[in-house]
């Protein structure tokens, strides 16, 4: 028997690290938020416009900095 194919009988529910998941990826959201918003209000002056909403910039950033957080980068 592998190691791959171990099932632990105390191993912890998944909804925990979705949960802890979830928690850094709205602390990231809020504090990226601001950075984004000021970004594209530069960008508003400057005559350059984006596809993409401040919102989906700023959730491919948090998605990013959560991720990455539990990878230890």
């Amino acid at each position: 028997m592998s190691l791959y194919e171990r099932i632990d009988r105390d191993a912890e529910p998944r909804s925990r690290e979705t949960f802890e998941y979830l928690l850094v990826y709205a602390a990231c959201f809020t504090v990226l938020l601001v950075p984004v918003a000021l970004r594209r209000l530069n960008r508003l002056t400057g005559g350059r416009r984006s596809d993409r909403t401040i919102f989906d910039e700023t959730k491919a950033m948090a998605a990013n900095c959560a991720t990455s957080s539990f990878m230890g980068l």
